[in-house]
């Protein structure tokens, strides 16, 4: 059988789906891959798309469904906006008593993308495909050869290596282990699938909680300065970024984002309620962004940001949602909106960060809010993205630490 490469999956980077884990199970059918996924025996059932779509509409986007079909002798589990497959937990479940699972998942919105190998209930290899460099697991360097390969390289040369769009490649490793091909096409037609109602139990936390922050992958240097700070300090630093950021976007003088550095720096850090002013002003710069409508009466968005909409001729589009018990539109408000250029995403994406990294300043765990609110200084992606500023930051934090 020859190699598969990234060639093969070229067509993911067009894909419309921008979250999803596909998990290959080997040796289990496709009911017993549901059942350890936690899908209770009753909910097993031939669902079509109407009906997956139904589901992805009842949980905002947030779908808990897996789809199952199988391919030789492995069973391919797929979850859209899902990424129970990427559970130790479950992946130890799927693999106990000599089992093998390979999972790949892309999350555009988090920019944390995974992969997973695991054998015999425990992780063999596991890694972010953006920085193949970080690798855990009982056996972290034995794909190595075949990362390379594909361009993951496992050991760069540059000290900081992120690679943007490494899923065909995540994808192509995943089927060089299991020799599946997973194309859209398996997911046509009916399939055996269910909701999970009873997910693998999460392990008793253990060892340090930020150990696999992406922080630590892309920029070591910082996470140690951060992990070498008094709690004190790492406040100070996460308040005085979220407050540079807000400089840089313009809202420096915004009530919301100011009161919220201000209670910080009093020390008061509870976690930020989904209908606290801050999060509402998160919802409001992301309707901003994705010209999704927020409900001026709840401040609540009038249907799931995720949903694909029905775009109407020019730069509109009709933003719908349906209640699946009556048929009837659930926002009869809803009408055609305006659809953000390029230009105006732009201008809205520094707002959008700025309010983000005020609310990790908030953390109730100081070292995860310097953490979370510097890792936008690394991430090649991220619209703060200051390389410099990042080497500034450690060396001030390893100068008052020391």
């Amino acid at each position: 059988m020859r190699k598969i490469m990234p060639a093969d999956y070229a067509w993911e980077d067009d894909w419309q789906e921008e979250i999803y884990t596909v998990t290959f199970v080997h040796d289990l059918d496709e009911r017993e891959t549901l059942r350890r996924f936690g899908v209770a025996d009753d909910n097993i059932r031939a669902v079509d798309d109407e009906k997956l779509m139904e589901r992805i509409e009842e949980t905002e986007g947030c779908c808990d469904m897996v789809l199952a079909t199988r391919s030789g002798d492995w069973t391919i589990a797929f979850e859209y906006s899902g990424w129970e497959g990427t559970r130790p937990e479950t992946l130890r479940e799927l693999t106990r008593n000599g089992g093998e699972a390979v999972s790949v998942m892309r999350h555009n919105y988090a920019s944390s993308h995974d992969f997973e190998h695991a054998v015999d209930g425990r992780i063999r290899t596991a890694f972010r495909p953006q920085t193949p460099q970080e690798r855990w697991g009982s056996h972290p360097d034995a794909l190595n050869e075949d990362m390379r390969e594909l361009g993951l390289e496992p050991e760069p040369d540059e000290e900081f290596q992120y690679l943007p769009g490494s899923i065909p490649a995540a994808l192509a490793l995943a089927s060089r282990i299991c020799g599946v091909l997973f194309t859209p096409a398996l997911l046509d037609g009916p399939l055996l699938s269910g909701v999970i109602t009873d997910p693998v139990p999460g392990d008793p936390p253990e060892g340090d909680p930020l150990a696999r922050h992406a922080l630590r992958a892309v920029d070591r240097r910082l996470a140690e300065a951060i992990d070498g700070a008094s709690p004190d300090l790492q406040r100070r630093a996460a308040i005085a970024e979220a407050r540079r950021q807000c400089g840089l976007a313009g809202v420096a003088g915004h009530p919301v984002l100011a009161e919220a550095l201000a209670r910080a720096e009093r020390g008061e850090t509870p976690p930020v309620g989904h209908d606290s002013p801050l999060a509402e002003l998160i919802r409001g710069y992301e309707s901003e962004l994705t010209g999704h409508p927020i409900d001026s009466a709840t401040g609540e968005w009038m249907t799931s940001p995720s949903a694909d909409p029905h775009r109407s001729p020019g730069d509109r589009r009709n933003i719908f949602s349906i209640d699946t018990a009556t048929g009837m539109p659930t926002c009869p408000s809803c009408r055609w909106h305006h659809r953000p250029g390029e230009e105006e995403r732009e201008e809205a994406r520094p707002r959008r960060q700025t309010a983000v990294a005020v609310r990790h300043a908030l953390s109730p765990d100081a070292r995860r809010a310097a953490y979370s609110t510097h890792f936008a200084l690394v991430h090649g992606d991220q619209v703060m993205a200051d390389r410099d500023h990042a080497a500034a930051v450690a060396a001030m934090l390893r100068a008052a630490s020391a």
